[in-house]
């Protein structure tokens, strides 16, 4: 067992303390768990989520209750325990061998987010990331992150932006990309919302250059964000009018971020600073490769 990965979970992630997130609904819950009985009835799987809750918590009985099994100890303790240790639990799904041996037959993904959405609570599930590579003789593809639950603010732009824009970066290409996005919704999830904007900055910049890369227009690999969309622009179906708005990304990170030091005055990045940072990057990072067709 990976402790590392064990506690690298919904609940271990620090958020704001003036974060008030709608609870989750006995609905949802309900519904994740008949989902887990559906498809794991005849499986080791609440053999291996007893196993990780156990450790994650340090005791190993998960409730005071008289059970009769890990089953049965996991389930009633997944029915009234707190909503971060439910959503801990969504997350260790997706490790087990059990989930492997059924993917052919059900995408946990789409069906977590649907109960999401039915109960209007303000989370989503991200997809698997992969990173292709070559063994000397045949491409490669190796995983390197497992879903995990984020936190959706705005449920307009997290369905016209946001969303649209991690399910572009899934492609093997944008692997980078795709790992700094991630990063920067879970430091606006933890509040901060300085690495967020320098997250941002760094997965602009990372579309940049596979762009570049991938339709062979010349830079160079130090290029940073201004000459790279400056070529992307000259080369693409993108009026020259973009550049200084989608370029706002950039500036915003070397102006606020903590990628540079502050000096004298110090930086102070707000909540509505941070959100308008992802949106925006999302937006220009679906603009940029779509009009360089790459999407």
């Amino acid at each position: 067992m990976d402790f590392s990965e064990l506690f690298n979970v919904f609940s271990k992630r620090p958020v704001p303390k003036t974060t008030h997130e709608k609870p989750l609904t006995q609905s949802f819950r309900n519904r994740v768990l008949m989902r887990c009985r559906d498809i794991f009835e005849r499986t080791d799987f609440w053999n291996e989520i007893h196993s990780k809750l156990t450790y994650l918590h340090g005791k190993p009985c998960l409730t005071n209750d008289v059970v009769h099994s890990p089953k049965e100890d996991a389930i009633h303790f997944l029915l009234s325990c707190d909503d971060i240790h439910f959503l801990d639990f969504v997350e260790y799904i997706f490790p087990t061998q059990a989930y492997f041996h059924a993917t052919s037959r059900v995408n946990f993904i789409e069906d977590f987010n649907e109960f999401f959405l039915e109960d209007q609570l303000p989370y989503a599930v991200t997809d698997f990331v992969f990173t292709d590579g070559h063994d000397g003789h045949y491409p490669t593809s190796t995983l390197t992150a497992y879903p995990k639950v984020i936190r959706k603010d705005s449920e307009v732009l997290y369905n016209s932006a946001i969303q649209p824009t991690l399910h572009l970066l899934r492609k093997s290409k944008f692997t980078a990309a795709n790992n700094e996005f991630l990063e920067a919704l879970e430091d606006f999830r933890k509040a901060d919302y300085g690495d967020c904007l320098t997250k941002c900055g760094s997965a602009f910049e990372s579309v940049l250059k596979v762009i570049c890369t991938k339709k062979k227009w010349t830079h160079q690999s130090t290029d940073t964000a201004s000459p790279l969309l400056h070529t992307v622009i000259n080369k693409s179906n993108i009026e020259p009018f973009f550049e200084q708005p989608l370029l706002l990304v950039a500036v915003i990170r070397n102006k606020l971020s903590k990628a540079h030091g502050a000096g004298i005055n110090s930086r102070k990045v707000s909540k509505a600073k941070a959100e308008y940072t992802i949106n925006a990057t999302a937006s220009a990072i679906l603009l940029l490769v779509t009009e360089s067709g790459l999407r």
